[in-house]
């Protein structure tokens, strides 16, 4: 039910709250209590108070007075495109300056005209080539195998082992790895270890 409130509801009800007197902390924990996790910020609530307080009546947006729609025209959209497809990790703010249009206009070409979603990297342990998944799902059939015939006694046998670099510096960031990309496509991935002029390796065996 909550989700069906568009943002006009969402002020309608602050407006109402505000002129029965209530102030922002009472107001932002009411519409928590209705609203859950569509409810707005409390920041947005003492905004909107601050404003019907100054006499606003009105709850549509103002009318934008920042770049014409030609900001978002084909040759724009063209130029962000190309420059995405050298780097994707590019910000708006790069973007903006390159192209030489507002970062809010490449912000609406991104989600709006393009489609793309900042998506940020998923962390896994090894980024193993097509032939070192083949191996590991090889070894893992003939362990099934053998455990199907042995039974308990041959887990006992088992011994694995593993090994791991330390580095001495901090590695890139998930915010820092983060790309522009359609929003059906799935996140990328990023070893958690990565090459570097300082490092130890730990080996490990249980």
């Amino acid at each position: 039910m909550a989700e069906s409130f568009s943002k006009q509801d969402v002020r309608s009800l602050m407006k109402f709250q505000f002129l029965q007197g209530k102030k922002p902390p009472d107001m932002f924990r009411e519409l928590q209590q209705v609203l859950g996790k569509c409810a707005p910020t409390e920041q947005t609530v003492r905004k909107w108070y601050r404003l019907f307080a100054e006499g606003r009546e009105s709850v549509e947006d103002n009318d934008r007075s920042g770049r014409p729609m030609t900001a978002t025209n084909e040759t724009v959209v063209k130029k962000v495109q190309e420059l995405l497809d050298d780097d994707r990790r590019r910000t708006c703010e790069e973007l903006a300056e390159d192209v030489g249009v507002s970062v809010g206009s490449v912000h609406t070409i991104l989600t709006e005209r393009l489609h793309l979603q900042k998506k940020f990297c998923k962390w896994v342990p090894h980024l193993l080539t097509g032939e070192q998944k083949m191996q590991r799902t090889v070894a893992s059939s003939s362990h099934l195998r053998r455990f199907h015939r042995e039974g308990e006694d041959f887990l006992s046998r088992i011994v694995a082992g593993d090994e791991t670099w330390v580095y001495s510096w901090d590695p890139e960031t998930k915010a820092q790895s983060a790309e522009w990309l359609p929003a059906h496509s799935p996140r990328p991935q990023k070893a958690i270890r990565k090459q570097g002029a300082m490092k130890i390796m730990h080996v490990m065996f249980f």
